[in-house]
């Protein structure tokens, strides 16, 4: 028995991949996701158990996914198609994964070293995603690197060919064609819902050509069908930064980097990508020209948030105040409201949003900047805390003390099931008292 087919066997490792699994779920934004990590954690040893036996018999087999499709924000038609798999599949998803990674020739080929993108840390204090792109390019600039061009790989994860990552793994690991099978299984793209994203499923992976985004193996699956061009792009007096889809060409002149961009367009076209043209500079432009990364804005010497990001995040606060707001006016009576709507659950959800967002980018050095989206994010914190009070003291003041006190996240009694014990009637005097009273008093 091979190494791989070996690991996917083993209980520790399962669970090791569930816990990933179920780590990450749990901080989806997706209902769905969430609901479906529940009931795998409602007998998780039983159905670690069962996804070790199958896996074992070979008996296991892949559900189709759910299919979802995203609407990308202020671009109207455009979609971002997600592969949401079942739980129990992402997590076979995630051990293969994790399976693969035991191979140091599998980790060279697929993490080459200006790839971040999916890769993961080697120790707890090391730099990794975004921070670590970022400390790179810090480090390029620092060795004499004066003009760039940033650009995007159009539809990145649905122009990503199966058949080639498959090969280029194989070529890795040639003595094992059942571990093969089910990875070659892990990365189809089965959808369950066909008929309601029908509109949309151009957009979608089909065939051999696309991989499911939302897949924890599709960002390890491109960057093995993009090792070459990684490997190619870093030679000479050029350097290329990739994270999947984003790219930052890097070189002491726009004369050489211009060239470099060229040779990345024909290598790209090689793979059947092409960079998207609404996401490319196309042109060179100076280090000490304001110019932005992964999110990044660099302008003087000072590293922030871009200015979409730091939009994004104050929308998005007030888009959590405002649906709160919507569901405590409209609420009726306390049994009928949704607690995920209450004044301190909504409270709370922006608050850590906005240390969330601060965390992402605790590397920039333009502190103040940060700290300023931070005090937009309070305001909003703060006006929301003063309006829903004063709905909730409305109701205090109406003596509709159970909504208000709902409202405020008050959950008491609600929810529990009584089952009161039959009473026996005291109209009996001391003789038979073998009637129960009914528990209504009848």
């Amino acid at each position: 028995m091979s190494q791989y087919s070996s690991f996917m066997r083993k209980h520790g490792n399962l669970r090791k991949a569930w816990q990933t699994i179920k780590n990450n779920g749990r901080r989806s934004s997706s209902p769905y996701v969430r609901d479906d990590i529940d009931a795998f954690a409602s007998v998780e040893q039983a159905n670690i158990r069962s996804l070790s036996a199958k896996l074992q018999h070979g008996s296991f087999k892949f559900s189709p996914a759910k299919g979802v499709a995203l609407e990308k924000p202020n671009k109207p038609g455009s979609i971002r198609p997600i592969v949401i798999p079942r739980a129990a599949d992402r997590v076979v998803q995630r051990c293969i994964l994790d399976a693969l990674l035991t191979n140091p020739a599998i980790r060279a080929k697929a993490f080459q070293p200006l790839s971040f993108g999916g890769v993961p840390k080697q120790e707890r204090n090391e730099r990794a995603g975004v921070p670590a792109a970022i400390e790179a390019l810090l480090r390029l600039i620092s060795e004499g690197g004066t003009h760039v061009i940033v650009g995007d790989i159009a539809s990145f994860f649905t122009r990503i060919k199966k058949s080639e990552a498959v090969d280029n793994l194989a070529a890795l690991i040639p003595n094992d064609p059942g571990f093969l099978d089910l990875f070659k299984d892990a990365i189809a793209v089965d959808i369950a819902n066909h008929e309601t994203i029908w509109r949309h499923k151009a957009f979608f992976p089909y065939g051999d050509l696309g991989v499911g985004q939302g897949v924890c193996l599709s960002p390890f699956l491109g960057n093995l069908v993009l090792a070459d061009f990684d490997a190619a792009m870093n030679m000479g007096d050029c350097a290329c930064i990739r994270y999947v889809d984003d790219i930052l060409i890097i070189g002491p002149s726009g004369r050489a980097v211009s060239a470099q961009y060229r040779k990345a367009v024909r290598l790209l076209g090689v793979k059947g990508m092409e960079f998207a043209a609404d996401k490319t500079d196309h042109v060179p432009r100076p280090i000490d020209q304001t110019f932005s990364y992964l999110g990044i804005e660099f302008s003087k010497g000072r590293m922030r948030p871009d200015a979409r990001s730091r939009t994004s995040i104050v929308d998005r606060a007030k888009e959590v105040a405002g649906r709160s707001l919507i569901e405590i006016r409209s609420a009726k009576a306390a049994e009928f409201f949704n607690l995920d709507y209450s004044v301190p659950k909504t409270m709370s959800k922006i608050s850590g949003m906005s240390r969330g967002w601060a965390n992402h980018y605790k590397f920039c050095n333009d502190v103040e900047t940060i700290r300023n989206v931070d005090r937009s994010i309070a305001r909003v914190f703060t006006d929301y805390s003063q309006q829903a009070m004063r709905i909730a003291d409305g109701h205090f003041e109406k003596n509709n003390v159970d909504l208000g006190s709902a409202l405020l996240g008050y959950v008491g009694s609600k929810g529990v099931a009584f089952t009161p014990l039959p009473m026996f009637r005291a109209d009996l005097g001391s003789g038979d008292r073998s009637t129960p009273l009914d528990p209504t008093g009848q």
